[in-house]
């Protein structure tokens, strides 16, 4: 099969068989329509960072050996880029080509070789229809030109070798294959360069890994002096490439000399030699020692090509520090087995208190229940009505009593509780005290003896509410673990500069298995709940925790085997000062105005018994059961005061103040978050989304009074 170039036949070269026959790469499959931009193409040609580089004397020689053999006065190596050519060598191109070693794609015949893919030839550029008016005919004298594709390895087309002359010009089959062969001269030249590219990139990758890796590698010869350090190996062992590079090994002491010579014999057998051992390192440990360093060794020996041994290679691992931690974790895992043991008896201790809490909880609810019952009953019955509403008031107080000491122990545990430090008396303190449980007192037939002089200066700078709390929950103590009819004795006064204040009983006491734990969460004494009248075994964490959060201590005093009862002794740092006049307490005045109240609540049973509380104590009530239904009503009525709750569905009550307070019409009305959250940052949440006031569930009917006397001070004053 013949092919006609430039108007003659011509046979076609292996060569050129080969190019027409090649098997296009998957890669190939998804090239861009124009080659000269196709990005793999592209890619090919900058990785290999030839464009734009210095002349090199490789591709000079080919290109002057080409000219030679062809008898043209030109040829050229060229590279071809997006936009451009670049003549990697060039020989006989006029100027300024020659000194700018490259032109414009839009002088370049080049790149119709590239477009090919295969050789390219020009007999007479001036009367070719392929080229006709091309600028390098004009401008440079160009009249016949043939080049051949210069690919890489995996067939991308870099460029070419091309020979061009100013005449025209009839190429040659033998013209043609000495070009072809040149070509591949320059391919391979390429392949060369890329290689050698290539071992760079591995030796400077190794070196990066060598350098950047943790581990010590260490490269030294039969005779043991030291060829490879990196910087591992001068963190671990403490010397400097500079000072061990062609030296013996440092870190080998006298005494190991030999057993390290069997070492290397041994790898120069083709042995992997594994061991962990201690050596030596540069400086001295704490001690004025020399400093050593337990490691991890790896020993293989290096084969040149011919496979002769003559290095060693070490790659240590430094397990100081795992050493160290094997100790550290023997150590932890003894005191892990110690927490263990408390853990188990801390959740044994949380489930009893669980247990006693379901306990407690059905105490007050039995009769709070059997209350809502009766008074299905006795509705008609004004006597039986009020002494049922005065067991309901008892047991809820003892429900609030009881969430109220979980939550004060969980605010002092998170340091979320203050103080309100005044100069108090503790006679006051211990007085209130004995009034708080006089009733129970009374009940269990208890003798309370005070033994106070009322005449000595007792005085300390605290918090008069939560001191009267701490001493409460001591008395309270003694009455519950006193079989009836004992006797419980509190005295306070001076110790060692100390206010000291005792409660002691003749109680069942506190057996000596008990009292080393008396004082942490959830201990109760008694685990059967026969003798017990209530509490949840946190009283004394309280106690304990209020007590230290005004400087002092309590201590449980110790008893011999033969007495009863306990006694718990409280220590206070003392002061030299009078107490504070008490505050006088106004028992204010039912208000006299009629209120328009709104109570938003999605609870309905809060919601009715709420609103029927407020409609009782004389005020127009109203309700919504939702945050936008609450705000809706209030637009409509107006309400002097809302209660709104904050835990709602779809909008809560700190999105509701917020809009509520954005309405001008709602300017004057009161608005109070009432909810069972009472953290500190709770109300601080409230008041910063709009609330005037914050009330924990469930409010007193003292605390509404004190409200709605609020509001009517305040519209009195407008």
């Amino acid at each position: 099969m013949r092919y006609e170039f430039g108007g003659r036949f011509l046979e076609p070269s292996p060569f050129f068989c080969q190019t027409r026959l090649r098997i296009p790469t998957k890669a190939s499959m998804n090239r861009s329509a124009d080659p000269i931009t196709d990005p793999l193409r592209l890619k090919a040609l900058r990785s290999l960072s030839l464009v734009d580089s210095p002349a090199e004397e490789s591709f000079d020689r080919i290109t002057r050996l080409a000219a030679r053999l062809l008898k043209c006065p030109a040829s050229v190596v060229t590279l071809i880029e997006e936009d451009r050519q670049f003549f990697k060598s060039c020989v006989g191109l006029p100027e300024p080509l020659a000194t700018l070693r490259g032109s414009p794609l839009s002088h370049s015949f080049c790149k119709l070789t590239v477009r090919a893919g295969e050789r390219f030839l020009i007999e007479d550029a001036r009367v070719d229809p392929r080229v006709v008016a091309h600028p390098a005919i004009e401008e440079y004298g160009i009249v016949s030109y043939a080049g051949f594709p210069i690919r890489t390895r995996s067939g991308e087309v870099l460029g070419t070798l091309c020979v061009v002359d100013i005449v025209p010009r009839e190429w040659t089959e033998d013209e043609l294959e000495t070009l072809r062969e040149l070509s591949a001269s320059v391919e391979s030249e390429i392949e060369l360069i890329a290689a050698a590219e290539r071992e760079r990139d591995h030796a400077r990758m190794f070196q990066t890994m060598i350098q950047a890796s943790p581990l010590s590698v260490i490269v030294m010869d039969y005779d043991g002096r030291v060829e490879l350090w990196n910087e591992a190996s001068e963190a671990i062992f403490g010397w400097t490439s500079a000072e061990v590079l062609g030296y013996p090994l440092p870190i080998i002491p006298d005494h190991k000399l030999d057993e390290c010579q069997r070492i290397r014999d041994a790898v120069g057998d083709g042995s992997v030699f594994r061991c962990v051992d201690t050596y030596r390192a540069k400086g001295e440990d704490a001690n004025g020692e020399r400093r050593t360093v337990h490691v991890n060794v790896s020993a293989v020996s290096l084969h040149r090509y011919d496979g002769h041994s003559d290095r060693i290679l070490l790659i240590i691992d430094d397990v100081t520090q795992s050493h160290a931690d094997t100790l550290e974790r023997e150590r932890l895992f003894r005191e892990l087995q110690k927490e263990k043991a408390l853990l188990s008896e801390m959740d044994e201790r949380k489930n009893r208190f669980l247990a006693l809490l379901a306990h407690e909880l059905r105490n007050p609810l039995t009769p709070i229940g059997n209350a809502v019952d009766l008074l299905r009953f006795a509705a008609k019955d004004p006597n039986q009505v009020n002494e049922i509403s005065t067991v309901l008031e008892s047991q809820v107080h003892q429900l609030v009593r009881l969430i109220d000491d979980l939550m004060d122990v969980s605010r002092i545990t998170r340091g979320r509780i203050d103080l309100q430090r005044e100069t108090v008396s503790i006679h006051d303190i211990v007085a209130n005290s004995c009034r708080a449980v006089e009733s129970l007192c009374n009940e269990m037939g208890h003798e309370l003896i005070r033994r106070t002089d009322p005449e000595q200066s007792l005085h300390v700078h605290g918090d008069y509410v939560r001191l009267t709390q701490v001493v409460t929950n001591l008395l309270n103590n003694a009455c519950k673990y006193t079989p009836p009819s004992g006797r419980i004795e509190i005295s306070c006064g001076q110790v060692d500069g100390q206010v000291e204040i005792a409660v002691k009983d003749n109680g069942v006491g506190i057996p000596p298995e008990h009292r080393k734990g008396i004082f942490e969460m959830f201990t109760q004494v008694d685990e059967t709940l026969k003798d017990s009248r209530g509490g949840l075994g946190i009283g004394l964490t309280l106690v304990k925790q209020l007590v230290e959060l005004h400087g002092g201590r309590v201590s449980l005093v110790d008893s011999d085997d033969t007495s009863t009862g306990s006694e718990f002794r409280i220590h206070l740092p003392c002061l030299d000062a009078k107490p504070n006049e008490p505050k006088t307490i106004v028992e204010e005045d039912r208000p006299t105005r009629r209120f328009r109240v709104l109570v938003v609540d999605d609870v309905p049973a809060i919601a009715k018994m709420f609103t029927m509380l407020v409609g009782a104590m004389g005020h127009e009530v109203h309700s919504a059961p939702s945050a936008p239904e609450g705000i809706e009503l209030a637009r409509e009525l107006r309400p002097d005061i809302v209660f709104s709750d904050i835990c709602m569905p779809d909008m809560d009550g700190y999105e509701l103040a917020r809009q509520f307070r954005s309405l001008s019409e709602l300017d004057s009305s009161m608005l109070i978050a009432m909810t069972g959250n009472g953290q500190p940052e709770d109300i601080r949440m409230a008041m910063e989304a709009g609330f005037d006031r914050h009330v924990t569930k469930p409010a007193s009917v003292q605390r509404l009074r004190e409200i709605f006397q609020e509001l009517e001070s305040r519209r009195e004053m407008k």
